[in-house]
Parts: structure tokens; sequence; C-alpha cells
């Protein structure tokens, strides 16, 4: 504190100061403004994401199909020819790393630490480690697999993602990860959508156990998750909708957060320039 009190300032004439305060307050306020409208959008699209992953994945793509009682009441009606069944009947949970047993323990894996899994289905692959030093105690999944996180707040913010582009076709990454592996009649590209469902996540935050930042999702709940499942060729129908869609609402919300961002730094330099003299605001004031 003491060196902060020693620090030397050039301070304008009141008069001066009260005409930059009057403009930064006019200016930043518009800046602000600005800012705050924006932010609206980027969280109406993120709804509108949601929603429309919800609609496609409990209701397909044809507003026209006949429908049935799901017999689920948070799930309501769904198409009459999809099957209503538990996850464990549709996925493998949690596969055993006994299947690359066979592999030198000096080979180098894919290690997926928590921040390497994103909250949009993206993977920082960039970090490996010798099977050695993780084939104990860590999260074992394959190419193709789905995982997502299970721990609190990473799972109700949606961080999962499809297993893909690894070097070696598997790998280890933190506990805090659950891997479904499809069955032969599910697609991954649905299974991932599927979990980041607010149907999934909704779900999966009541069966959470635990005390504060440490609650968890049990392996129970996905196990003895209900849900309806279309035919494959349905599935794969409703991923690819979902991709194109999904993208094209992911790269407006990039656009948007740029502008935010840019905002934010005239705002910053703007007050900067004001209060150094760089600009003259007396008469704009």
């Amino acid at each position: 504190m003491g060196d902060v009190l020693k620090c030397a300032v050039i301070t304008p004439p009141l008069p001066e100061q009260l005409s930059i305060a009057a403009y930064l307050d006019r200016e930043t306020g518009r800046i602000d403004s600005l800012i705050d409208k924006k932010q609206r959008i980027v969280k109406l699209l993120k709804e509108q994401r949601i929603a429309l992953i919800s609609h496609a994945v409990t209701k397909g793509l044809d507003p026209n199909v006949k429908m049935k009682l799901s017999g689920v009441e948070w799930l309501g009606e769904v198409p009459e020819h999809w099957e209503i069944k538990r996850t464990r009947y549709k996925v493998l949970m949690n596969p055993s790393k006994r299947e690359i047993s066979g592999l030198p323990l000096e080979t180098e894996v894919p290690f997926l630490p928590m921040e390497a899994v994103g909250d949009n289905g993206s993977l920082t692959l960039e970090l490996t480690r010798p099977i050695a030093e993780v084939t104990t105690g860590y999260t074992f999944f394959s190419e193709g697999d789905v995982s997502f996180a299970k721990i609190t707040p990473c799972f109700e913010n949606g961080k999962g993602a499809i297993m893909q582009n690894l070097s070696t076709k598997f790998g280890f990454g933190t506990t805090e990860l659950t891997v479904l592996r499809p069955g032969k009649t599910i697609n991954n590209k649905y299974l991932y959508y599927l979990t980041i469902s607010p149907e999934f996540r909704k779900n999966g935050e009541a069966w959470m156990y635990g005390a504060g930042g440490q609650k968890r999702v049990p392996d129970d709940f996905v196990r003895e998750f209900i849900f309806s499942w279309p035919p494959l060729p349905e599935q794969r129908s409703i991923a690819t909708y979902l991709d194109r869609e999904t993208g094209r609402i992911d790269s407006l919300i990039e656009k948007v957060e740029k502008a935010i961002d840019i905002l934010k730094e005239h705002r910053t330099a703007l007050i900067s320039a004001a209060v150094t003299g760089k600009i003259d605001v007396r008469e704009a004031a």
C-alpha cells in the first residue's frame, strides 16, 4: 500500500477531471449497454441450442410422425416406433482396460485431464503419458467411446465429448469421467447428443451425491436412465441434423463473443486514453 501512495501521478485541474468523468460515464455506459445486449443474444442462442437438441433426441425430425405415451412422466410422448429402454441395455459403461493388457508399458497414450475436455464436445489431445503411469487409477476409453464429466459443476456445464482422433486408438483420463461405449444399435454421435441434452443432465443432477463441490453423478443413474431410442438410421439422421444446426449456432455465438471482447478492449482503451490525456474530452463532455 505504501508503494502505491508513493507513485507519482499527473492530475488535471478539477474542472477537467469532471469533464473526463462525465465523458467516461456516458461513453462507457453506451459500451456497457451494447455488451449487455450482446450477452443476452449469446444467452438466447445457447438456450436455442439446448432446445434444438432436446426436441431432436426426444421427438425426432418428422413433425407428422405418430406419437405414443412413453410411460415416463418427464419424457411424455415419443414417436410410436421408438424403443423405450434403460441405458444399460444400449451401452457398455466404463469398458475394461484389459483389452490393452498386452501392450508395452512404455507405450505413450493420450491423457485427458478435466481441462482437456470442453463443454462443446471438443478435446485437447496434446498431453500423453506412458501406460505404466496411467493404467492404475485413471479412466480408460477407446476411439468412438462417449464420455461426460460426472463431477459438479462440470456435469451441469455440459462437459463431455466423443473420444476421437486418438493417436493410439485408446487413452486414459481423469477419474471424473464416465465412459459409455455404444452398442451395435447405437450411433455414438446420437449418444453424445443424448448425454448433453437437458433431459439427461437435469435428471442426472437429481441423482448427484456428495457434499459441496464434490458432488458426482453415480453410475447407477446412467444404468437406470430410461430413454426412447430411435432405429439406428434415424439416429444417424438426427446426429447429422444436429451437427449442422448446432454448428451454425456455435458460429453465431463465436462471432457475438468476439464482438463482446472487442467492445471490452475498446472500453479499457477509452478509459486509459481519457485519464492519461491522450484524448481531449472537454468539448465532448
